[in-house]
């Protein structure tokens, strides 16, 4: 009888891709995924730490799951184990075991692969397992194309941990220092994938562009980073093209220190890579960039925007800010406002600034009252809303490719897909074309999303 593994994940396509990892390792010990927590064996949180109390949330998530299993599952003995993987394993480590008398296992972002160990530990009788140790020669997990969770579109990790101890984040305590996979492995497993059906793969890392750089910075945006290995992000980006067979290839996320020209241009070669940029500036001011440990100014940063809008594709720009940093005054946060404005940004990510623990921001005075966290972040709010309305204008009457996902939960009879510049859309089609590229004539421009009728 197969034992069942219910996973749950919050965060970013890391996160998902580190789900799948573990779903994959857990196979071997019999374990097959259920959608209903009330009947596995084993539940798993993978978690993250971009949002606010996100400890707090891991506690309150598995007392939920606790009480909908009793309830439901009265003639069972006994709890499922309770683990939980992912950032805020990594950060909270021995607290977790304090605070939730459930948790069973604590799976840190680089143990992965010793997952099925720890769970045959605690099948065997020990109470509880852990394994939260981080190393920059940490093996990077391998999954085959034929074991993904996910359907149409496919992750690849490429590089994992950062090196760049931005004073806000928590991502190098929690992922370890950076690390770049061989790019033989990476064109491989993408080729693979091309094998087994998938229309678009995505290149995963804490920061792409670092790749085969070891963190340190070569050269300048005129020009091509030097690589250690003989492969920079751009060859890279260039080896997958050629070689994988993948009709869409993506990645993100892009450090803005660390992107250079060079990946304009061969994104601008080959038609595969997608016309899509995540560019995170967190702040238009130049003196809180400082603060943040960003290493780059509101000027270089805008350059790079400037020679992405000069590519001959049509670039979709989107990014991240944070509002609310400790010292931002009105004037920092106006510059700001400048900054989203100048850039014209199709997609931004906005967060108010909330401490992490290790952090240097941490042990800043968080002088910013909530209040005015709020208000900044509803202008800006306010401000993206109203260029999105334009850019997302310019594809009416527009052609685009479409990866059809699945069908739309507003309508039976639409289905919905991503362009290759990741905008939605829906549009009315038959759940035969799941998983297919179609063409969508944009008929309508909706505020986060595009609707269209197939063009045959």
């Amino acid at each position: 009888m197969s034992k069942k593994l219910y996973l749950e994940t919050h965060g970013c396509q890391m996160n998902v891709h580190d789900s799948e990892k573990a779903a994959f390792a857990l196979s071997d010990l019999g374990y097959e995924v259920t959608t209903d927590p009330t009947e596995a064996d084993l539940i798993m949180l993978n978690t993250c730490m971009v949002r606010e109390k996100a400890a707090r949330k891991v506690y309150h998530r598995i007392d939920e799951l606790k009480h909908s299993f009793r309830r439901v599952s009265e003639k069972r003995k006994g709890l499922p184990i309770f683990g939980v993987m992912g950032c805020v394993a990594q950060a909270e480590t021995d607290r977790i075991f304090e605070r939730s008398q459930d948790v069973r296992l604590v799976l840190g972002t680089q143990a992965i692969v010793k997952l099925p160990t720890l769970v045959e530990q605690i099948e065997q009788g020990f109470p509880r397992a852990i394994d939260i140790r981080l190393t920059k020669d940490a093996e990077f997990f391998e999954l085959d194309a034929g074991v993904r969770q996910t359907e149409h579109v496919a992750y690849i990790t490429i590089t994992e941990g950062c090196n760049k101890f931005c004073s806000f984040c928590i991502v190098p305590f929690t992922r370890g220092r950076e690390r770049s996979r061989p790019a033989d492995k990476i064109v491989a497993e993408a080729q693979a994938l091309a094998a087994q059906g998938f229309k678009e793969i995505q290149l995963l890392g804490q920061n792409v562009n670092s790749y085969g750089l070891s963190g340190r910075y070569h050269g300048s945006f005129a020009g091509e980073q030097e690589s250690d290995n003989g492969v920079t992000f751009a060859r890279l980006l260039e080896r997958v093209a050629t070689e994988s067979g993948i009709p869409r290839i993506k990645y993100t996320t892009s450090y803005p220190r660390d992107f250079d020209a060079e990946v304009v241009r061969v994104m601008d070669t080959y038609d595969n890579l997608c016309e899509w940029i995540h560019l995170p500036v967190q702040s238009g001011s130049n003196r809180i960039l400082r603060a943040m440990r960003r290493g780059y100014t509101r000027e270089s940063y805008l350059e790079k925007i400037a020679h992405i809008k000069n590519a001959r594709k049509d670039m979709s720009i989107t990014g991240d800010i944070i509002v609310g940093f400790p010292g931002e005054t009105d004037d920092d946060f106006n510059e700001t406002l400048s900054l989203a404005a100048e850039v014209g940004y199709d997609g931004l990510y906005i967060f108010k600034y909330s401490p992490r623990p290790h952090t240097p921001a941490a042990t800043y005075t968080d002088s910013v009252p909530e209040e005015v966290k709020t208000e900044r972040f509803l202008k800006l709010q306010e401000l993206q809303d109203r260029i999105q309305k334009q850019r997302y204008a310019r594809y009416l009457g527009r052609t685009v490719e479409v990866l059809v996902e699945g069908m739309s939960a507003r309508s039976a009879a639409d289905c919905y897909g991503h362009t290759r510049c990741s905008k939605i859309v829906n549009f009315k089609a038959d759940k035969q074309l799941v998983g297919q590229l179609v063409n969508v004539r944009v008929t309508e421009v909706k505020p986060h999303s595009l609707y269209g009728e197939i063009v045959l």
